[in-house]
């Protein structure tokens, strides 16, 4: 058996995928835009739909909603952090 600590774990990366659901939950939680920036994702991808976009569109779509909710958490933990400072 491995016992190196930086080997690949199923349970670390189940672990992972935990505190990255709760990190999810406590922006949704707190942050009021995050409720805003959800529906807009709603309704972006519904518009995707409804608009039959091309697969290179999507591609599109996904990076800039992603985009969005990547620099709406990362503020939010700036901005935690500038709290406690």
């Amino acid at each position: 058996m491995n016992n190196n600590p930086d080997a690949f774990s199923l349970s670390a990366r189940l672990r992972s995928g935990l505190h990255a659901f709760e990190g999810i939950v406590e922006v949704m939680r707190s942050q009021h835009n995050a409720w805003l920036h959800a529906l807009a994702t709603v309704c972006v991808l519904a518009a995707g739909y409804a608009f039959d976009v091309s697969t290179s569109q999507w591609c599109f779509l996904i990076v800039a909603v992603t985009g969005v909710w990547v620099v709406e958490t990362l503020n939010t933990a700036f901005e935690l952090l500038c709290d406690v400072v």
